[in-house]
């Protein structure tokens, strides 16, 4: 590849730009007239995959990205000789141009370039693009009064990490961390150029990179060179938790409205584009783009990208991709790729947004202001449905309690006799979100003179698997020997170091009490299961353990406490299923004995026994393995297979199956897309399977084997079915 290579049919006019991955060119199309912006891969680049891969990346993720606020995606060109953008060429100046001229922006004009790239930045959002590097020369402000986002290089699909790589001045706390880029990481960096352009400096500068990180996680953005009645927005926008921003662009545009016509009135935004045009328009005539006052602007080609252009012109674009592709067969020979971006990356990690769902009740006392999160982008609408009902679910008990507790006629004339409004909040905190598991803190308070009490301000936390939607209980977190009156002590005496002052004791009353608690919620008065009595969450660093020590048999003034174990300390209690959901490996003296099997073409996996012979296993649609030991009879089948159906629909049919050939069901069970039976077969072999479904496949797990060796064998299945990941299951392999 050269860097000479230019795109066949295309004439270049001038050079935009050049960077380290390449340049910029204004370029004519030979046969219409027309100018568009060629961004071209440098030539020595396009030999390093990951750096072509990036390439395409780029293009695809433009491809679904349709606004008049974002520059669009002609095409993508790729030869042996070089690869190329073929882009809409905008007639204006980048915002970092407009900045050293200016200096400083009126109020009203930064805010109305800010709600234009806000808007581009909503546009990509819906697609499941997060920017990730949103900065002043990204922003293109045109003379006809619009601002457009370009150059998405650095973006990724929603909810992935990519590189930590970004604009330092204008990066979000998270994603100097490294984190997944979210909707709320654009707006961090939105709010900061904003920042910028009404007070003419960064909100943050230091000498160092670290320097720069350390104010961006940790200092409180210096509001005090901000107009007073923008710095409560500001302050949003930039908030160190992106859980206390606005939870998309789209979402911060409606509080820029708010915000802008309380303080500079209903025509705030002509006024701002009108004290613009003078600049725009005298910058834009030092530029190659002047041309286009004249030459006219490329829409958008009807058989490109995906876009939606009408009549002649991008009647007349279209026949510029045609030509393109006509003109490069003949000088590459034929051996042209010309890339219609067909092909969709694999399915993106949910995002997730923090809702608000507020209101008075129409008959009883009763406010409320809850948050709760909202996931989008799930390629299966129920799954989705589902997951969103069970982060719904903790506010809507929080109401139904509330309703039922002014069931009370004694209550209830209380509340009304003293004037009372029950006033009910709930703030909602995502801890920790990886492609498998979702764990979210909710906070509710109560504002009350009658219901009073400390029981109605309490915090939980919901932790919910993303493959299948149920949510993890104690039972899915840890391994079954922790599940013991041992294994509490164990647990105990991990966590114990991280309290405050150790697991306290019991009230001593006369002869009794005086014993140290534990965590061990059989210990509890009543009794119950050899389970954690607290509520568990998980991090980034470690689990969460919120232990309420009046729960546990301690004085009431003891309080609550929340500490976190780090997962070096939690690993080899934790299953080894939920360590891969949480994207960590158990260590090694904690992990089972066996290899682990991974299925190369539908990436579901699984623990395998030493000394089991290894065939084929080829089912309808798909591929797996199965695994037998013959001095033991027995047999462990893993497969996926390309299979649509529900999981109740599979359930029923295997047990119509076994019935019909002479076995047995002795348990079945269908939990959303997850399904478990059991029983004998017709030869009186036990058998067990578990099987995960999902919109476009499945993947199971299957043991067969005789009831004599029964005792042999309880700890290998149950190994294998809780290391079992059955992989992606939102598209067919």
């Amino acid at each position: 590849m050269t860097e000479t290579w230019q795109v066949p049919g295309f004439a270049e006019v001038d050079v935009l730009g050049a960077g380290g991955f390449g340049r910029v060119v204004l370029a004519k199309h030979e046969a219409s007239g027309q100018f568009v912006a060629i961004k071209y891969l440098r030539g020595e680049l396009g030999s390093e995959p990951g750096v072509a891969d990036g390439f395409r990346r780029e293009a695809w993720l433009l491809r679904g990205v349709h606004s008049p606020h974002v520059v669009r995606l002609f095409e993508f060109v790729e030869s042996p000789r070089g690869a190329a953008l073929v882009m809409e060429a905008v007639p204006g100046v980048s915002l970092r141009a407009l900045l050293a001229a200016e200096k400083t922006l009126a109020p009203e004009s930064a805010l109305a370039i800010l709600k234009g790239s806000l808007l581009g930045l909503a546009a990509a959002h819906a697609a499941g693009v997060v920017h990730r590097d949103y900065k002043p020369g990204n922003v293109l402000v045109s003379r006809e009064g619009k601002s457009k986002l370009v150059d998405f290089g650095l973006a990724t699909l929603d909810g992935h990490s990519g590189l930590v790589a970004g604009s330092p001045s204008y990066m979000a706390p998270e994603q100097w961390a490294g984190r997944p880029g979210i909707p709320a990481t654009d707006v961090y960096a939105a709010t900061a150029v904003f920042f910028r352009c009404i007070t003419g400096h960064r909100p943050f500068e230091a000498d160092t990179t670290e320097q720069l990180r350390s104010l961006h996680e940790r200092a409180s953005v210096p509001l005090d060179a901000v107009p007073g009645k923008l710095r409560a927005l500001i302050a949003r926008g930039m908030a160190k938790d992106p859980a206390w921003r606005p939870a998309s662009a789209e979402a911060f545009v409606a509080e820029l409205e708010v915000v802008a016509r309380a303080a500079y009135g209903k025509n705030w935004e002509r006024r701002g584009w009108k004290r613009l045009a003078t600049s725009v328009a005298a910058l834009t005539a030092l530029t190659p783009l002047a041309l286009l006052a004249t030459g006219g602007v490329a829409a958008a080609p009807v058989t490109a990208a995906g876009g939606a252009g009408t009549g002649v012109v991008a009647a007349t674009v279209g026949k510029i991709v045609v030509a393109v592709l006509a003109v490069g067969a003949l000088v590459a020979g034929g051996v042209w790729i010309y890339s219609r971006l067909g092909d969709a990356p694999r399915q993106a990690a949910l995002s997730v947004t923090v809702q608000t769902a507020t209101g008075q009740d129409s008959a009883l006392p009763i406010m409320y202001s809850l948050q709760y999160p909202q996931v989008s982008g799930h390629a299966d609408a129920a799954m989705q449905q589902r997951i969103n009902d069970a982060l719904r679910a903790p506010i809507d008990e929080r109401l139904r309690s509330l309703r039922q507790e002014l069931a009370d006629p004694d209550i209830l004339n209380m509340v009304r006799a003293r004037g009372d409004v029950l006033k009910a909040h709930t703030t909602a905190k995502v801890l920790l979100q990886t492609a498998g598991l979702l764990s979210v803190r909710y906070d509710h308070t109560l504002d009350s003179d009658v219901l009073a009490h400390s029981s109605w301000q309490f915090p939980e936390t919901v932790n919910l698997d993303l493959t299948t939607g149920q949510v993890t209980g104690p039972r899915d977190m840890f391994r079954s020997e922790i599940l013991t009156a041992a294994g509490m002590d164990t647990l105990t005496a991990r966590l114990s170091p991280h309290t405050r002052n150790g697991f306290c004791r019991t009230p001593e009353i006369g002869d009794y009490g005086g014993e140290q608690v534990s965590i061990d919620a059989a210990d509890r008065p009543g009794g119950g299961d050899h389970v954690p009595a607290a509520d568990i969450g998980f991090t980034a660093t470690g689990v969460d353990f919120l232990l309420k020590w009046y729960d546990l048999g301690c004085d009431m003034a003891t309080g609550q406490e929340t500490l976190t174990l780090p997962y070096a300390e939690a690993e080899d209690l934790l299953r080894p299923q939920l360590l891969t959901m949480l994207g960590r490996q158990p260590p090694p003296s904690a992990r089972p004995s066996g290899k682990m099997y991974t299925n190369a073409r539908f990436g579901f996996s699984t623990i395998v026994p030493e000394d089991y012979a290894a065939s084929p296993y080829e089912p309808a649609n798909g591929d797996g393995m199965q695994y037998t030991n013959a001095s033991l009879g027995a047999t462990l089948t893993v497969w996926g297979a390309n299979d649509a159906r529900a999981a109740q629909e599979i359930l029923s049919e295997r047990a119509k199956e076994t019935v019909a050939e002479g076995g047995q069901v002795t348990h079945q069970q269908a939990d959303g897309t997850a399904y478990t039976i059991s029983g004998y077969d017709a030869d009186g072999q036990i058998f067990y399977e578990r099987g995960y479904t999902g919109p476009a496949s499945l993947a199971a797990i299957r043991w067969g084997y005789p009831r004599a060796h029964k005792a042999d064998l309880d700890t290998p299945v149950e190994t294998t079915v809780n290391a079992f990941h059955p992989g992606d299951l939102t598209r067919p392999h």
